[in-house]
């Protein structure tokens, strides 16, 4: 009777060993952060032909044009928690906007449907040039050197729960320069997706 209760302790915490070093193989390997906001995307059951994911890939902006809907699937990169998912139809988007450090450097709305420039090297206008047009002083420090703490992608949207959707394009990074490849990379995603979403408000 002893041999057999020790047999089947030994069997059980060899069972409870081996089970916890699976779930911390699990847990140290998290499923990738696209698949885990297209499997929140899935759960609409919807094609979502396009997508847009933050460099970061903590957020992926689908549109699905047939069904005219938007959804926003949101991760913490590197975590092993589900993503989430919204949907919002193309009707309750009122306005999109490219917000760097602070100021605003495009927007759309759908009241409006006029498209503004802030005055951001990017858009057709440089500030140094018109300081140089204006007669003031430009800034001794040239325009790459700036550095960019924020640029955020805002979402305007006629929803009493959600009003505004603010994804940042360069979240949990050291600030960065017009000249870094992030940057490039970051502003570059932030408008096409802010160009997609003028379609949509000019429609």
């Amino acid at each position: 009777m002893l041999i057999f209760l020790m047999y089947m302790f030994a069997a059980l915490g060899i069972g409870l060993l081996l089970a916890a070093a699976v779930l911390k193989l699990r847990l140290s390997h998290p499923s990738s952060d696209l698949t885990r906001l297209a499997r929140a995307l899935s759960s609409y059951q919807l094609a979502f032909p396009r997508r847009y994911v933050t460099p970061d890939q903590s957020h992926m902006i689908a549109l699905d044009e047939a069904g005219r809907t938007l959804a926003i699937g949101s991760c913490n990169p590197g975590r092993a928690e589900h993503a989430t998912a919204q949907l919002y139809t193309y009707d309750t988007i009122l306005g999109s906007e490219i917000v760097e450090n602070a100021l605003t450097l495009t927007k759309a709305s759908k009241t409006s449907r006029i498209t503004t420039s802030a005055g951001k090297p990017g858009y057709g206008f440089n500030r140094h040039d018109a300081a140089r047009n204006t007669g003031t002083p430009a800034d001794s420090s040239p325009p790459d050197a700036e550095e960019i703490k924020e640029l955020t992608l805002r979402i305007y949207l006629s929803s009493a729960d959600t009003p505004v959707l603010s994804i940042p394009f360069l979240p949990n990074l050291a600030p960065s320069k017009k000249t870094d490849p992030e940057y490039s990379q970051a502003f570059t995603e932030v408008q096409h997706v802010h160009e997609a979403l003028l379609k949509i408000l000019s429609a």
